[in-house]
């Protein structure tokens, strides 16, 4: 297949990351992600479309529910509330999310990672661009990758990049995270996004999931601390309703990242 990209996507423009950032897009590639739940349920699999919007050195992102959210302000039922962005000339990945329905914003800013990727021999063809295999390990996992040297872009989905292509598939080798390529298009408008890192807290990595667990594993008070008033129509429906939010909370073991 023939690339549709011009040359000039090689080459990455310098845009700081500011207070407020005003980001064009001109392409998107939207996957489909299947994750395993419960670690200890083989059966608890769960799956998500997620997008990532790509410009010359710049890429933003989300889940397909998270990205209508921010477009329309409503909620869209995502399990995923962040966005990632990452900055290749600054070396910059800025992560903000959105905890207890939009009341509580925080972000963290890391270096941008690049995996110490191992290329190998292997190709097979995904939605027709003809892709290579690569291994890696991030972030207490191992990892395999198919990349297409044809779409110049140094990304993938989630946090992944340092390929000489974008990432189309990428999954763990216990196969807890699986991302499949679904579509990858032009816009023919390309789309502004902009990003005001004044909305949100600056936190570290340990702090903000330090801050979601705590919210997980209680959302009712999260929410009555927020200031969300609600009521339930007897002491037995509100300790039913706990009940059954303490169990989704135990289900959720399995995080893409493992602490070390």
């Amino acid at each position: 297949m023939k690339s549709i990209l011009m040359p000039f996507f090689l080459c990455f423009s310098v845009i700081f990351y500011a207070q407020e950032s005003e980001i064009q897009y001109s392409y998107k590639a939207t996957y489909n992600l299947e994750y395993q739940e419960d670690s200890t349920d083989e059966n608890s699999i769960l799956s998500e479309s997620v997008v990532l919007y790509l410009s010359d050195g710049h890429s933003r992102y989300s889940s397909l529910g998270t990205a209508i959210e921010d477009s329309i302000g409503g909620s869209e039922g995502s399990e995923f509330h962040y966005m990632i962005y990452k900055n290749y000339k600054e070396n910059q990945l800025v992560l903000t999310e959105n905890i207890t329905v939009g009341r509580y914003k925080f972000r963290y800013n890391q270096d941008l990672k690049t995996i110490d990727w191992e290329i190998q021999p292997e190709n097979k063809e995904i939605l027709g661009f003809t892709v290579q295999k690569a291994t890696g390990s991030f972030a207490g996992r191992n990892y395999e990758a198919w990349f297409a040297p044809e779409l110049p872009f140094l990304d993938g989905p989630y946090k992944f990049n340092g390929l000489p292509g974008l990432i189309l598939e990428i999954s763990d080798l216990k196969d807890d995270y699986h991302f499949s390529l679904t579509e990858f298009q032009e816009l023919e408008k390309p789309v502004t996004k902009t990003l005001n890192l004044d909305n949100y807290k600056l936190v570290s990595q340990e702090e903000l999931d330090q801050f979601r667990d705590d919210n997980d594993r209680d959302p009712i008070a999260a929410m009555r601390n927020a200031g969300i008033k609600f009521g339930f129509s007897s002491k037995k429906v509100e300790a039913d309703t706990r009940k059954m939010l303490s169990e989704k909370y135990e289900r959720r073991n399995n995080p893409i990242e493992i602490k070390e």
